[in-house]
């Protein structure tokens, strides 16, 4: 039997163990926050205004929080662009990925047809995240780590949108090159994106959600009825 500790002793090494509750989430919501204040400074006052001193101010912390939460400010550049103009899209990715592996009956014309209306939904075709593509643009052609994000992300919503096109064309027995269409069709929504942000009077959400579907039916048919 060995011999018992001082109770100070046991409080002692039962209060190193022990982890601060809640402390993950607490992290999370602070990150959360600064990526949502960096992204206001964004879609105000362009790149211009993405500095630290900005940002602390629109989210009313010390540069510390920004240096314990960030390695960089590209780091918190690279959230921004990720969590502004991916969300919607993403989302989508991860939902027919999903349906796949559950080996789910979604036909591959809805998992089509909800992919293009993801990019004309209100939440993320807005003035906000237009005004912050418009910032992003000339930053991903000078900014090596944000290009690299760029590229990844772009190659994944690609990658996924050739295999819905591929899918729609071997159900219809259509031959199509797939990974054109979705590089043209991606091509289509950036300039029908910059076309509305420079003037809303050009085009409406709905006319280029409409645009959209109709580059993809000349190739493989109707997907709206889907």
């Amino acid at each position: 039997m060995t011999e018992a500790q001082p109770e100070g002793a046991k409080k002692k090494r039962g209060a190193k163990k022990a982890p601060p509750r809640f402390s993950r989430e607490q992290a999370d919501v602070r990150r959360s926050m600064l990526i949502e204040a960096a992204t206001r400074c964004l879609s105000v006052g362009g790149i211009g205004a993405f500095t630290i001193d900005r940002i602390c101010k629109e989210a009313g912390v010390s540069r510390g929080l920004i240096n314990h939460h960030f390695e960089s400010l590209d780091g918190l550049l690279v959230e921004v662009y990720k969590s502004s103009l991916y969300a919607s899209v993403n989302n989508q990715i991860a939902e027919a990925k999903r349906r796949r592996a559950e080996a789910s009956d979604w036909p591959p014309e809805a998992a089509l047809a909800a992919l293009v209306r993801s990019n004309f939904s209100s939440e993320y075709f807005s003035r906000e995240n237009l005004l912050i593509w418009l910032s992003l643009w000339g930053e991903i052609a000078v900014n090596p780590r944000l290009k690299a994000a760029h590229r990844e992300l772009y190659d994944a919503y690609r990658a996924e949108l050739a295999e819905d096109i591929a899918a729609v064309a071997v159900r219809r027995g259509r031959q199509v090159d797939a990974p054109a269409q979705a590089r043209n069709f991606i091509a289509l929504v950036d300039g029908l994106w910059l076309e509305w942000c420079l003037d809303e009077s050009v085009v409406t959400p709905q006319a280029a959600e409409a645009a959209g579907f109709e580059m993809l039916e000349a190739q493989l048919g109707t997907l709206r009825d889907e």
